[in-house]
């Protein structure tokens, strides 16, 4: 896992996400409490499948069992970005992961090492 969270200023309390290794294996917690995500960014390299990236609002999310808040498809070695002005509120806590599976509960097989990267804004 190569998660990085930076503060955008001392002024804010918004903070930068960069995970550069997404797969099926959530991400929980990321905001520990409650929190909204204005932007997100999403790179697929892997040019063997589009892969789906499912925002949880949940502390901990489990794999195909929790249903998603949100999903977002990135085509096979392809980029793609959300600008959410007023912020995707989370009321329980952030969790997220990736799939090759389309469906809300889909867990799909492994996504190949380093080859998914997430970047989020989120407050």
């Amino acid at each position: 896992m190569a998660i990085t969270i930076s503060t955008l200023s001392s002024q804010f309390t918004d903070i930068i996400l960069q995970d550069t290794d997404v797969d099926v294996n959530p991400r929980n917690d990321i905001t520990q409490g409650t929190g909204s995500v204005y932007f997100i960014h999403v790179t697929n390299a892997w040019s063997g499948s589009s892969i789906f990236v499912k925002l949880y609002d949940a502390t901990s999310a489990s794999i195909p069992t929790d249903q998603p808040m949100f999903i977002m498809k990135v085509g096979a070695s392809s980029t793609k970005h959300v600008v959410i002005p007023d912020g995707m509120p989370f009321t329980s806590g952030l969790s997220y992961a990736a799939s090759d599976q389309a469906g809300d509960l889909g867990a799909g097989s492994s996504i190949p090492t380093g080859d998914l990267t997430v970047r989020m804004i989120i407050s």
